[in-house]
Formats: structure tokens, C-alpha cells, sequence
């Protein structure tokens, strides 16, 4: 039988395709890049990495070193959280997101044309402190820090960094030259062009994570990876270990259908003709990729990509799997859903469902104006986004272009359908998504969207020091000079809603100082706790289960004309506000390890010293920010 792996690397607009029991802290012994003879593109493929992540621990699995039933304490002894239920959490529900960790412990995970194993060797530190969000396998919420976790048992059982692992029991078996990590894939001339603001040339950004984000590879050789899970092939598990990684544990079709390490793997238009389809997607913040696998027609779909995002990556590669399977004469049809038939009136039994409702982003309340329609508006946003939807004859709401008061509304091109549902005496609102990307990219999902939210009596002084905050920007303070956060998401903003009190944006206020997600939904994915402290008399707002501090814009001063030098502290950003002259610059004189962003008045990054060609002569835009950053000891010396 003629086997296919399809191969696919875009960059801007260009399209090819080919066919085709130690201590956990393990040492990386690797300081130089692997050898290799192929010269293709090198991207990161972020979290397609948690594949290779499965596959190492099952591995050992195989080898009966690890019971994935087994609790995660029983491989990494100093594995604690303050919450007792982590006892219950086992290896697979690491694999399959089901562990109830709170998602992904941020801190320096994400840099620029550096490399850092803080993030590894702190991980056990910083889950010390750190609740659950759910039950351990009451349900499936994406989560980054279980594949950290991941990282750390290969290593503890092995014997081995990750990096080696990967290299010896993946890498070499299959043949993969140009796959690894930060660790031995770093700076290579290969490695693809990266871009922010759309066209703007910068640094590679390299994921520390490694379990979680952190491989580096080719399109070909993750498309070769990808044949490593066909049926019959046992280069690196065995079948048994497959079927275990293409099982889902969802309860229904808005629970999110992870398997072992995959995001997807029943896809209904491919079950409709007999295929079973496998997926993964994979995002840093510049790099993309995808992954799909048709494991009994011997199908492997790499896709990745320098911006865009890996949604539609998989895209693609779903349309490269139909061309595969078109030629073993298999025809998928991705049908178009069919028009709703609306309805006028809203049954009077939905008015009990009018309130407030959160997600892991933002506050919204649910309305239902004369019983006509849904009303749905996002309060956490400075806009206040408003969606409408019409009732239909299926008993759900269908979204609808245009204003329904008006009479002029259309139901919109993507459809979406929203569905209300219980769930352990929680109410929810569920989503179908239908979305079309071209002529013939089309992709249904469904999930749960939004959560109702919890009455949350505050009393008036509490209310009030919130309010005091509504609005306020917090600016980032603890990353490294070269985190990628400070180009991304260089602040945070708290805001308050007076439809909504007892909750800020961030979450819900526990007391003048705490705010605390109580958001515990399937599919939820990363959640967190906010802390607010005091220091030399300025707030610093503490994601406490994010590892990342930011300071509020109170605390930042004026840059001053007679300013000749700034003095760097490692991971103490130094920000300051430019002020109102115009067609300013500054010429920077720096040490290796330090870097400056500046940033316009709407917080948007418009430089960057690791943005390409830059150099040291630095405009600053009117009413903007900048930030000096470095090491303890190191001084950038400035001329103005």
C-alpha cells in the first residue's frame, strides 16, 4: 500500500510542499547544535510538542519504568500544591488535560533569541503554591504545566535532560537530524524568519518548556514523526500504546475530545467515511504549526508557518489530507450547516437564565430584551461588545448580522448555534462553530463558552477598592530582558463593571486586595489568581499562578532630558513614560544581556531591540512608554 506524508512550510505568502530515579534537575550536556546534512526550514512547533512529550513517557511506560494510572507523586517526589487533591492526579491525566492544574505557569517560558532552563528547574516551586481549578479527571481543560510535569517524570525515570531523551529514543530512531530543542537547535541558520506588527523583522522566539512547546523541527520531519503513529509501524510505541493516545474521555461534543497528547481525535466528517483523523495544533507566539495523522491510510500532514496561527495551519493541512485521501479514492465532504429557522419569541422559560456569565478572558450579561431575542455583551471590554442572537425551532440561538430591532438582521455566515446546559449544578452556555476560511476550508467545533457567574456579595469598602483600580494599567516587571511577553503583553489592565458587582475583569474580588477565578468549566483553559501588593508605596499586581509581576503605571516616572544612564536589576524592569514631545530619539549604548522596548500611547510595541536592522537610534512616539531591562550590574548609557 502506497503510504503518504505531506509536508507543507509557509512563509509570508510563499507556499512549498513535498511529499514525503535520579534528581528531576537534569543537566543539559549538549552546548552545541546538532549535525546534519538537510538544510530546511527550522520553526518552533509549539505545542505539537506535547506529542513528543506522550511518547517519551509512554515509552517508559512500555519499558514498565511508569503506570500512566499511577499519581504523578509517585515519579517526582517533591511534586506538592497547596491544594490535597494533587495527590489524585495522575500521569494520564497529564496526557489527556484532565489533571484540574490551573493551566500554564508563564514566568520566562517565552524568549527571544535566548535560551534560559529556569523555567524547567523552577517548575516544581512554583506548583507548590498553586490550587486546582477542578477536580482531578472531572474534566478536560487544555493545560501547558501538565506537560511540564511530563517533562520532568521522563527525565526523573530516564535518567536523561529531555533534550537527550528526545534525541536518542525519538530523534534517531526516525531519522530526524534537524529535530530537537533550544538545547541543540539554537540559532541555526535554518531556522525560519520571524516577524511582528505584520511585516516587521525580529528575533526567533525559543519556548523553554520544553514538554510543553519547546521542539524545534522541519515540516518534513514532524510529517515523518507523524508516521510513526500509522498503524503497524512500531518505530517508536507500540499499537497498543496508539489506540491508548486516540482515545477520548469527553462526555459529549462540547467537551473538548482530547486523546493522549492529541487535541483531536474524532472528527465527524472524516468518521462519517471510515477514517479515524488525529490532530494537533501548536503555537509560540511567531511560530506555528499543525499536525495530522490518518493512522490506518497511512496519511501524515505537517503544516507549519512564520505568523498566521496554527487554527489555520490545520486548515490546510485538513485540505492536504483530503487531496491524500481523494487519491486512495476516499471523498470527505466538509458540509456547510444548514440555515436556521428563527423564531420571534424567546420562551418564557429563558428569562430565568438573564445574568451575569464569565470566561477565562472577560464578564458578560445575558439579556433578552421584550422576549424577542439574546443579547449577549461583553462588559469587560473597553468596547462592550454586543451580540445578538435569534431563537430557533431546534429550541437554541442562532448568531444574527445586523441589529433584530431594526428588522434588518441576517443570520451570520459562520454560524454559530449556542445552547444552554447543566452541569453539576452549574449553568452553562454551550457553542457549535462553524467557521470558513476560503473556498473550501471549512472546520465545526463545539465547546463550552461561557460559565454563569457565582453571586458574589462584597461589602462597600471592598467594592470600592476595586473601583479605585477600574481602568488602572499594571506594566510588566519581573521577565527577563528578552521575554517575549514585554513585546506581546507588556501590561494588563483591572477593570470594574457595575453590572457586575463582586467581580472585576480578572476574576472574582475575594477581598480589597485578591481576586480569585471561579471559573470551573470544561474546555476553561488557563485561569488565574490575582494578588495585589504594596512596594515602596506603588502596587504591584502578582498573576500568582502565572509567575509574572507588573507594576501600576502610578509608579512610573517621567523620562528626563538630563537622563545619561539607567542601571539594570535582573528581572526589575525600568519603564518610563516618554511624555508629549514628538520626533524624539535616543541613541543607546547597551551590555550583551539587556534590551528596550518602546511602546506608542496604545501600549503597542514600536521597538524593540530585538527587532531586526533596528539598531541603537531609538524613536519615541508621543505619550508612549519605554522599558530598559537587563542583569544586575549591567548600564545602558543614552544620548539624547
Amino acid at each position: 500500500m502506497k503510504k503518504y506524508r505531506i509536508a507543507a512550510f509557509i512563509a509570508a505568502v510563499a507556499i512549498t510542499a513535498a511529499s514525503a530515579a535520579v534528581p528531576v534537575k537534569a543537566e543539559h550536556d549538549i552546548v552545541e547544535n546538532k549535525s546534519h546534512d538537510s538544510h530546511d526550514t527550522l520553526s518552533c512547533i509549539g505545542s505539537v510538542s506535547k506529542i513528543f512529550a506522550t511518547t517519551a513517557v509512554l515509552q517508559l511506560a512500555e519499558q514498565g519504568k511508569v503506570d500512566i494510572d499511577k499519581p504523578v507523586a509517585d515519579y517526582l517526589p517533591d511534586f506538592r500544591m497547596a491544594d490535597s487533591r494533587y495527590k489524585d492526579i495522575t500521569v494520564r491525566m497529564l496526557m489527556n488535560h484532565t489533571s484540574g492544574i490551573m493551566g500554564t505557569t508563564a514566568g520566562d517560558f517565552m524568549l527571544f533569541n535566548d535560551r534560559d532552563e529556569a523555567p524547567h528547574d523552577t517548575m516544581l516551586k512554583e506548583l507548590s503554591t498553586q490550587r486546582l481549578k477542578a477536580d482531578p479527571g472531572d474534566f478536560g481543560a487544555y493545560c501547558n504545566d501538565g506537560f511540564e510535569l511530563l517533562e520532568l517524570i521522563a527525565e526523573q525515570v530516564s535518567g536523561m535532560s529531555f533534550t537527550d531523551y528526545v534525541e536518542k529514543n525519538i530523534c534517531k530512531p526516525l531519522g530526524m537530524q534537524q529535530t530537537g530543542t533550544a538545547w541543540n537547535a539554537f540559532r541555526t541558520d535554518e531556522q525560519v524568519k520571524t516577524f511582528c506588527n505584520g511585516n516587521v523583522p525580529i528575533a526567533a522566539d525559543y519556548c523553554m518548556d520544553l514538554g510543553s512547546g519547546g521542539i524545534m523541527s522541519t515540516a518534513s520531519e514532524l510529517c515523518k514523526f507523524g508516521s510513526a503513529f500509522f498503524k503497524g509501524d512500531n518505530s517508536l510505541l507500540s499499537e497498543m500504546s496508539k489506540q491508548e493516545m486516540n482515545k477520548t474521555e469527553a462526555a459529549d461534543k462540547y467537551e473538548d475530545g482530547f486523546g493522549l497528547g492529541w487535541d483531536q481525535v474524532d472528527y465527524d466528517d472524516y468518521k462519517a467515511v471510515g477514517v479515524k483523523l488525529v490532530s494537533k495544533g501548536g503555537d509560540v507566539f511567531n511560530q506555528h504549526a499543525g499536525l495530522l495523522v490518518a493512522p490506518d491510510e497511512k496519511i501524515s500532514v505537517a503544516v507549519l508557518s512564520s505568523g498566521g496561527s496554527s487554527m489555520y495551519n490545520e486548515l490546510m493541512g485538513m485540505a492536504l489530507m483530503d487531496i491524500a485521501l481523494a487519491e486512495k479514492g476516499i471523498k470527505v465532504e466538509h458540509k456547510t450547516p444548514d440555515k436556521k429557522n428563527v423564531v420571534d419569541t424567546v420562551p418564557e422559560k429563558y428569562r430565568a437564565y438573564e445574568d451575569i456569565y464569565i470566561t477565562g478572558e472577560s464578564v458578560y450579561t445575558v439579556r433578552f430584551p421584550d422576549m424577542k431575542y439574546m443579547e449577549i455583551t461583553d462588559i469587560g471590554s473597553d468596547k462592550k461588545i454586543i451580540q445578538q442572537y435569534m431563537y430557533t425551532s431546534d429550541d437554541d440561538f442562532v448568531l444574527m448580522d445586523g441589529k433584530i430591532s431594526e428588522g434588518k438582521a441576517v443570520q451570520a455566515k459562520n454560524q454559530t448555534v449556542l445552547t444552554f446546559k447543566s452541569r453539576k449544578g452549574m449553568d452553562y452556555i454551550c457553542a457549535d462553530n462553524y467557521i470558513e476560511a476560503g473556498r473550501t476550508n471549512k472546520l465545526s467545533m463545539s465547546s463550552y463558552s461561557m460559565q454563569r457567574a457565582k453571586a458574589n456579595p462584597v461589602s462597600d469598602d471592598v467594592q470600592s477598592a476595586w473601583d479605585k483600580r477600574n481602568g488602572k494599567k499594571y506594566y510588566l516587571y519581573s521577565g527577563k530582558y528578552s521575554n517575549v511577553y514585554y513585546t506581546e503583553m507588556p501590561c494588563v489592565k483591572i477593570k470594574t463593571m457595575p453590572e457586575a458587582r463582586g467581580y472585576t475583569s480578572a476574576g472574582m474580588i475575594v477581598d480589597s486586595n485578591n481576586t480569585r477565578s471561579s471559573l470551573v468549566m470544561p474546555g476553561g483553559r488557563d485561569i488565574q489568581d490575582i494578588s495585589v501588593k504594596q512596594e515602596k508605596g506603588y502596587e504591584m499586581l502578582d498573576i500568582t499562578n502565572c509567575a509574572l509581576e507588573f507594576i501600576s503605571e502610578d509608579a512610573i516616572p517621567q523620562l528626563e532630558n538630563s537622563m545619561t544612564e539607567v542601571k539594570l536589576s535582573s528581572k526589575k524592569a525600568s519603564w518610563f513614560s516618554i511624555g508629549n514631545a514628538e520626533n524624539k530619539t535616543l541613541i543607546l549604548d547597551m551590555p550583551g544581556n539587556a534590551a528596550v522596548y518602546v511602546y506608542d500611547q496604545y501600549d503597542r510595541v514600536t521597538y524593540s531591540s530585538y527587532m531586526t536592522d533596528y539598531g541603537n537610534t531609538v524613536p519615541l512616539p508621543a505619550n508612549g512608554k519605554i522599558v530598559f531591562l537587563g542583569e544586575d550590574g549591567g548600564v545602558i548609557n543614552i544620548t539624547q
